[in-house]
């Protein structure tokens, strides 16, 4: 049975997040590809992504996996993908790849961008994909911050939930990068890491915000590390702001 490498780019606006959901819920970027994966193959199909993305929230490079029965050609696949997906959902490439390849488990690093625009007007173009900040924010104190992420932590007061840790790896992550930029009129953070808890990079975000406000003392970010204490966080940032960059495998 062909094992098949998808890569996505979606617009999340109008969809609950990457994972399937019951009956009667709303739209998500796996239950879309399974449902017309399933109808041009032919039979049903399981589409595994390399990790949950929010509801809400964008992929610019998105990697998933099938497997399927039938004899395809991995461009034809893509090119009736695309024709039959909503518009907010390309396949941008699949290639195959050996049987034991697993999009998830087989993940080394992932990097998000979360876009802030701190200007009074937002271009109709960018509303979709930008959170406005109208408080004046300590860019450099953020920063100081944000160095504090790098390197391996138990990141569980960063996540939604921190009380059930995900079966792989618990709740302590690496994380390879995170910075902060100016460019064309917005901040841009960037965090690079092993893998990431649900919500974690958009309450990085959110605490990261509140420090550069100063709703929250400089050293916030090592209290949490060390502390593990959630009640020390940041508002958690908005999802239309996230962007999943890529995804990268041996």
């Amino acid at each position: 049975m062909p094992t098949l490498k998808l890569t996505l780019a979606y617009d999340g606006t109008h969809y609950a997040g990457w994972q399937r959901q019951g009956r009667g819920s709303a739209p998500t970027i796996q239950g879309v590809l399974e449902e017309i994966a399933g109808r041009i193959l032919q039979e049903r199909v399981r589409v595994i992504g390399s990790g949950r993305t929010d509801a809400g929230a964008h992929a610019q490079a998105q990697v998933a996996h099938l497997r399927t029965r039938r004899a395809i050609e991995p461009a034809r696949l893509a090119r009736s993908l695309n024709q039959l997906l909503p518009a907010d959902v390309v396949v941008c490439r699949i290639e195959p790849v050996r049987d034991s390849f697993h999009a998830r488990f087989d993940a080394q690093r992932k990097r998000y961008r979360y876009r802030i625009v701190t200007q009074p007007a937002v271009s109709p173009f960018d509303q979709r994909y930008v959170c406005q900040v109208l408080y004046p924010l300590q860019v450099g104190l953020m920063r100081r911050e944000a160095k504090a992420l790098v390197g391996r932590h138990d990141f569980r007061a960063f996540a939604r939930a921190p009380g059930a840790a995900p079966r792989r790896g618990g709740t302590r992550r690496v994380i390879k990068d995170a910075s902060i930029r100016r460019c064309d009129g917005e901040l841009r953070i960037e965090v690079e890491g092993s893998g990431f808890l649900h919500a974690m990079v958009r309450s990085i975000v959110g605490t990261l915000v509140d420090v550069g406000r100063g709703r929250r003392p400089a050293g916030t970010v090592r209290r949490m590390l060390r502390t593990g204490d959630r009640r020390l966080a940041g508002t958690t940032a908005p999802a239309k702001g996230l962007t999943l960059l890529w995804v990268a495998y041996r």
